[in-house]
């Protein structure tokens, strides 16, 4: 029995507000999500800031590919964010759950606020922007990540592309084959360096590429005007 009881004090405590506990149905917390929350900071008190979906799931009783949607939606309803350190000494970047948002939440709730302004546009309920990230999860063929999630909403939120540009950019990531957030965002890029804002815009510019391609004595498919946006990185 002493060795089970020194296993116990050994293992730790997760530290939990009871405000939370007390008010997490009234800030639109569901059972579900509330109990990945105290798994999340049970994996912070342990030292793991930034668990795996794999050690998320070997301690809830829910498949992973269900526990990514009810993360998304934390991260997308503002309830937590994903938030990113660069190590100084050795430039390694990790992330970590951050909790500040939650938190906020509980105190607008005893205050009778609500802080909408701490939830980003792209997390809002309109349907236009569901559509948007369904969209992203049909083409990709599974669930996004909550760092997808993020990045998304990103680019709506921090960098100001339209819904319609991102569509655009991710429909020519499907046609080249690089079905990869950091291509897609490198198209974004280059069309946002370029001074363009609207899908046509877009398309002309592909156009001019290719026919540059041609010109130069490169060939490429009459169906094809698309390019490899990850070769320019070396020009910026």
């Amino acid at each position: 029995m002493s060795d089970v009881l020194l296993q116990m004090l050994e293992a730790g405590t997760t530290s939990l507000p009871n405000l939370l506990l007390q008010h997490y149905r009234q800030i639109g917390l569901l059972d579900e999500e509330m109990m990945i929350i105290i798994h999340l900071l049970a994996f912070k008190s342990e030292g793991k800031p930034f668990p795996t979906m794999h050690e998320l799931e070997e301690r809830l009783s829910t498949e992973a590919s269900v526990v990514i949607k009810r993360i998304q939606r934390l991260v997308q309803q503002g309830y937590i964010s994903i938030e990113e350190t660069v190590d100084p000494s050795t430039r390694v970047r990790s992330e970590w759950y951050c909790f500040t948002p939650l938190h906020k939440k509980v105190i607008a709730c005893l205050e009778g606020k609500v802080i909408s302004e701490d939830i980003p546009d792209a997390a809002r309920t309109s349907g236009s922007v569901k559509n948007l990230y369904a969209m992203f999860e049909e083409e990709f063929g599974r669930p996004l990540s909550p760092i997808e999630c993020e990045n998304l909403a990103m680019w709506i939120d921090q960098d100001g592309y339209s819904e319609a540009l991102i569509i655009a950019a991710l429909r020519e990531a499907v046609i080249s084959g690089k079905l990869f957030f950091r291509y897609i965002d490198r198209i974004l890029f280059e069309w946002h360096r370029n001074n363009i804002r609207t899908p046509k815009q877009a398309r002309e510019y592909s156009l001019k590429f290719r026919k540059h391609q041609q010109r130069s004595g490169q060939t490429l498919p009459q169906e094809f005007p698309f390019y490899n946006w990850l070769e320019e990185e070396t020009d910026s």
